[in-house]
């Protein structure tokens, strides 16, 4: 997916596949960072699993729109998350 000349991945959550997605500022090989927090979704915030370029129902609305204004990916931030 390219949104002004800049290349995004999708991608979703291993664990919560039915959820929205987000994008990542990046290519497949090298996803770059989420462009939203709830992207980093291991480690308490500073890691991320996810399945690259998968079919989805939703993109995250945040997301989307950081991404058509053009701004950089969201660098990790110590939070609590539901997974490892």
């Amino acid at each position: 997916m390219k949104i002004a000349e800049v290349d995004y991945i999708v991608g979703l959550d291993r664990n919560d596949q039915h959820l929205v997605a987000h994008l990542y500022k990046g290519t497949f090989s090298e996803p770059g960072l989420p462009m939203c927090l709830r992207g980093w979704n291991r480690s308490d915030g500073v890691g991320y699993s996810i399945f690259r370029n998968q079919p989805c129902v939703r993109i995250c609305k945040i997301c989307r729109r950081r991404a058509a204004e053009g701004k950089d990916g969201v660098p990790s931030r110590k939070r609590k998350t539901r997974w490892i």
